[in-house]
């Protein structure tokens, strides 16, 4: 969450992000005050599965394997 706060362009949305993460129930409070940015919101889901692939890509790499290419 806090990786993706630093690359929120606006400085208001990004510190009230940064203030949400640092209080009580961050998880609640982040997606809360992403609520209100809908574009935001949908860019965070997106950041947020291209992480989880890339620790997926990393975690086949140190085993050996490889990932397959799906379709055209």
């Amino acid at each position: 969450m806090a990786a993706f706060a630093a690359t929120v362009a606006n400085p208001a949305l990004a510190d009230r992000l940064d203030r949400a993460i640092h209080g009580r129930g961050p998880f609640r409070h982040f997606h809360a005050v992403l609520d209100t940015a809908p574009a935001e919101l949908t860019r965070f889901h997106r950041f947020a599965d291209e992480r989880r692939r890339g620790r997926a890509r990393r975690w086949l790499a140190e085993h050996g394997l490889g990932t397959v290419q799906r379709g055209p």
